[in-house]
């Protein structure tokens, strides 16, 4: 028995129900060209026997998507092009690295049990907060966990804050980033991207 499909097979029906479609060991929830991707990674130290997995989510901006290079809106982005991803273990107490671990005389009840009560306490609540662009955008104003890398936030939310018209905001963005990356390689990277953009004061 594939132990890791057994357990994806098994989690794929409540899934559905939360409105998630499942290609391969994604789940993918569908809001306004949007995408929230649920991830079940299995680890290179699995076996046979032993099956160790973690789960990794994000969202994809389809408005971001257009952006880049080779967009392509017939195939369903990887969890590695979402704009914003975490794994599990970042939202739990003391943020571990966090893996379930399932062998052969596991109860996959169990074990399917406590992983959906992770994505339905855990997982739902932080895609649903940045399902939308509007939610990406107050995610990446006002939190610490960006979720991407720093110079990716500052690109993915002046990109967005471009696209909404929303100028004001856009200047302080831009301005209070200029100003801590002076001097850095950041510096030349976020003034190349403006120009991409567009951006003038």
């Amino acid at each position: 028995m594939d132990i890791f499909k057994e357990l994806i097979n098994t989690i794929n029906p409540s899934l559905k129900k939360m409105g998630f479609n499942k290609k391969g060991n994604n789940f993918y929830l569908e809001v306004d060209k949007n995408y929230g991707i649920v991830n079940f990674q299995k680890s290179r130290e699995s076996t046979k026997e032993i099956v160790l997995f973690t789960i990794n989510f994000g969202v994809y901006s389809d408005v971001l998507g257009r952006l880049q290079y080779a967009y392509n809106n017939l195939v369903k982005p990887e969890i590695e092009q979402c704009h914003w991803q975490s794994r599990v273990g970042n939202f739990m107490p003391n943020s571990p690295d966090y893996w379930w671990k399932a062998n052969l005389s596991s109860d996959l009840n169990a074990i399917v049990s406590n992983v959906l009560k992770s994505v339905h306490d855990v997982i739902m609540p932080e895609i649903n907060k940045r399902l939308s662009d509007e939610g990406l955008i107050d995610c990446w104003m006002s939190e610490t966990f960006a979720g991407t890398t720093e110079i990716g936030r500052f690109k993915y939310l002046t990109s967005l804050l471009k696209s909404k018209g929303d100028f004001n905001t856009l200047n302080q963005v831009a301005e209070a980033f200029m100003e801590k990356s002076k001097g850095k390689p950041n510096a030349n990277i976020a003034t190349e991207h403006l120009k991409e953009i567009e951006y003038s004061k």
